[in-house]
């Protein structure tokens, strides 16, 4: 399972590091951040170092155009992303011309694969739910008219849209039921609390019946032979992995490791600026880098044990450096998690959830406080999706 980048605001050296120094394997880049000469340029610079180079279309972000007051950055800029008349795309007329002229501009870039656009689901049965099934079935059908580039299917789910199980589950019948199906999909996950600015993010995400959720699309899906790529995941990438992704996704800002469509609005900008953070595999948590020398000076197994790990015990990280090390950590709590074994992987990280709580235990004993109830809260909704995850794919 490889760690992508999830590319936005403030890139710098980020990604050229990730890519040399191997602790990405590729990058989703944002048509948000970049005009569409940018995106050229970009990719021209990082062909050619051996990594998977996507653009992820954005187009569910439309919906935002009738916004008082919109916060879409250069999305505006690019032809693909206009609107269409509700009733042509709940008839599925407008659909073909919307996947063509985005996988158009994808193919003109020289991107390593397609990723084809969709809408967002807010709830699984609701009108959007046909509409994105619509575009996931004909997307296959617009490329091979253009491209023999593979294609990945955009699946962009709001976290209500799989709380009701029943309803959700029979889209990824659907779905494995369709004749000519894309090759790939590309699944989002939306968080409609998720503070998108400031030092943490507060997620809802993190409830188990939409982290079982989120893994159950990846092991339905790769059972019957799609390759998935998971957007936003961050510290999900190890229990995504073990239930069939192929890669993940994560970026270096609060925004780019949890998906929320707020961020195309503008009301819900702002924020300080966030404090530097390290991401620690035994405490399974994206940490304050100020908390790490406490933290390790009380219980000194928190350490990842990374290349990275020497600059947070000589100074304060670069923002690059930050990016690095939290990709460093994702790959060596995937290496760790996601052996193939789905039943023995699971077990595993059992044991690695108990051990993590075992050391926040000991961190609260010691006094601290600062995030501990909100890391163990979320240490126990991976838990528990663990045991429904295993209900749903009958592995128990």
């Amino acid at each position: 399972m490889n760690i992508f980048a999830q590319h936005g605001f403030g890139p710098k050296d980020k990604l050229q590091r990730g890519l040399a120094e191997r602790c990405i394997a590729g990058v989703v880049f944002s048509p948000r951040y970049l005009t569409p000469e940018g995106m050229r340029d970009q990719l021209e610079r990082l062909r050619g170092t051996d990594g998977v180079l996507l653009m992820d279309p954005e187009y569910f972000a439309t919906s935002c155009l009738r916004h008082p007051d919109p916060n879409l950055g250069n999305l505006e800029q690019w032809d693909h992303f206009t609107t269409a008349r509700r009733a042509e795309l709940i008839s599925g007329k407008a659909t073909p011309r919307i996947i063509e002229a985005s996988l158009r501009i994808q193919a003109d870039m020289k991107v390593d694969a397609l990723i084809s656009p969709n809408v967002y689901v807010p709830k699984a049965d609701s009108i959007d739910t046909a509409i994105a099934l619509n575009f996931v079935s004909q997307a296959k059908m617009v490329a091979e008219g253009m491209s023999d580039l593979p294609v990945y299917a955009t699946l962009a789910f709001d976290r209500d849209a799989i709380m009701h199980d029943d309803d959700f589950r029979g889209v990824l019948d659907a779905l494995t039921g369709l004749e000519n199906p894309p090759d790939g999909y590309y699944v989002l996950i939306g968080s409609g609390s998720s503070r998108d600015g400031g030092n943490h993010v507060r997620s809802d995400i993190f409830h188990r019946e939409v982290i079982a959720g989120w893994m159950y699309i990846n092991y339905v899906l790769s059972i019957n032979e799609a390759h998935v790529l998971n957007g936003y995941c961050h510290l999900l990438s190890p229990l995504l992995g073990m239930s069939g992704a192929a890669a993940c996704a994560s970026g270096w800002f609060s925004t780019l490791r949890c998906f929320s469509m707020n961020k195309y609005s503008r009301e819900q900008r702002g924020g300080q600026q966030p404090v530097i953070r390290y991401v620690s595999t035994p405490l399974l948590a994206h940490i304050r880098a100020s908390d790490y020398d406490d933290y390790r000076a009380v219980v000194p197994d928190i350490a990842s044990g990374s290349a990275s790990d020497a600059i947070y015990e000589d100074r304060e990280p670069s923002r690059t450096e930050e990016a690095i090390q939290s990709w460093e950590a994702l790959n060596a709590l995937c290496s760790e998690a996601c052996s193939g074994d789905i039943e023995g992987d699971i077990a595993r990280f059992r044991t690695h959830i108990d051990s993590a709580i075992e050391l926040w235990t000991e961190l609260q004993e010691a006094g601290f406080s600062q995030e501990i109830e909100a890391n163990m809260e979320r240490l126990e909704a991976m838990q528990a999706a663990l045991d429904l995850f295993e209900e749903w794919a009958e592995l128990v």
